[in-house]
């Protein structure tokens, strides 16, 4: 009898066990912190549910992850060549003869009869023909140019004189056409009860502005620029004498500035109008003078010139430059950038979002390994479960 029943509990016995072994998993885990209850996870050995973090491979997301960037700056890099050249090719094919302005530029402040005291310098505002080029005379010399935006409004600060000052404004056209005349502007300056002096202005181009493959009458160049005889002593001036009004980003370009009177030598504060560091030249001498600068994204951009000559009197004048291509917002809206962009732009925050997230879990994962739980596995764990 008793032979028969151990015979027969064996097998019972070592059957119960492997399938205690083939069926599930007890894994009992103690926490180091004081204060948290021992708990079981009990997962089938076949289902993979509970794979432990330790199998994740860091390293395979890590190469991914490198990939996928690289993949990404590649293509953003070629986007960006096939962005400029289409940006060249519109340039050329945009500028095709047209109708010249049949709206002008009207100066509306400071408004006729004005006086202005005890200062060098004005505002001036006023309406024009949308996405034309502004150009403001005082007593019939180039003071400043700005761009008219698409609103159909135009404004810039210039220099005036001590005395009467004779104000007129006037629009051109993508291809240098000028729109009709508008009454001028009659103001007066009173700076510190002094004098008037006579002011002797070189011979000035009457629209600075140089468009390219459109042949300007005053100016084909800027090099080629050949100022009269100027004069110092007096108020230090500086003045725009050409400037390229349309091209592309990325692409070097030549501006050309005047500077006489006051007394020398000078010193020529330029800010670009966009987020690049100021420009400080020097001159030693009033004359003529060149230089190259270039933006990389496309926009309208105020560009001003600060003058102060060695007894640190000043001089003022702004000018603007359009670079073709799509303006960018300041801001622009998240659900915007995702709808809209091309998709090597959208990922790229999200892909930063990816590596964050990844770094978190490996971190994380480290930092469980050092200070988090152990897991144990013994036969006392199995009896327990």
């Amino acid at each position: 009898m008793k032979a028969p029943t151990k015979t027969k509990n064996t097998p019972k016995r070592k059957t119960s066990q492997r399938a205690s072994k083939t069926s599930r998993k007890v894994i009992l885990v103690h926490a180091k912190t004081p204060g948290l209850r021992h708990f079981r996870l009990v997962s089938h050995k076949h289902t993979g549910k509970l794979i432990h973090h330790s199998h994740t491979s860091h390293l395979a997301l890590a190469v991914i992850l490198a990939l996928v960037g690289f993949l990404l700056y590649a293509s953003s890099s070629f986007a960006a060549a096939l962005t400029l050249t289409s940006s060249r090719s519109l340039t050329v094919g945009a500028v095709v003869p047209g109708p010249a302005p049949t709206i002008g530029a009207v100066i509306t402040s400071p408004t006729n009869g004005q006086v202005i005291t005890n200062q060098n310098t004005v505002e001036v505002r006023g309406t024009c023909a949308a996405e034309t080029f502004v150009v403001v005379k005082d007593n019939d010399s180039i003071v400043g140019s700005t761009n008219c935006t698409t609103a159909g409004i135009f404004n810039l600060i210039i220099q005036i004189q001590k005395g009467t000052n004779v104000l007129s404004a006037l629009n051109y056209d993508a291809i240098n056409q000028s729109g009709p005349n508008t009454p001028v502007v009659i103001i007066n300056a009173v700076i510190n009860n002094s004098p008037v002096e006579e002011v002797v202005v070189p011979v000035l181009p009457n629209n600075p502005s140089v468009v390219p493959v459109v042949n300007n009458p005053d100016l084909s160049d800027c090099s080629k620029y050949k100022p009269s005889s100027v004069a110092v002593g007096g108020q230090p001036h500086v003045a725009i004498v050409c400037v390229p009004r349309l091209f592309s980003p990325g692409l070097q370009q030549t501006i050309g500035i005047l500077v006489w009177g006051g007394t020398p030598p000078y010193a020529v504060n330029i800010n670009w109008g966009d987020q690049s560091a100021d420009k400080l030249l020097s001159l030693s001498n009033s004359g003529y003078k060149t230089l190259t600068f270039k933006y990389t994204t496309a926009g309208i951009y105020k560009v001003t010139f600060n003058l102060t000559d060695k007894n640190d009197n000043k001089g003022f004048v702004q000018t603007s430059v359009q670079i073709n291509g799509e303006i960018q917002s300041v801001v622009p809206g998240i659900t915007n950038d995702i709808i809209e962009a091309p998709w090597f732009k959208t990922p790229v925050p999200l892909y930063l979002v990816t590596v964050a997230i990844t770094l978190g879990f490996w971190g994380g994962d480290i930092f469980n390994r050092k200070f988090g739980v152990i897991v144990k596995h013994s036969r006392r764990t199995r009896r327990t479960a």
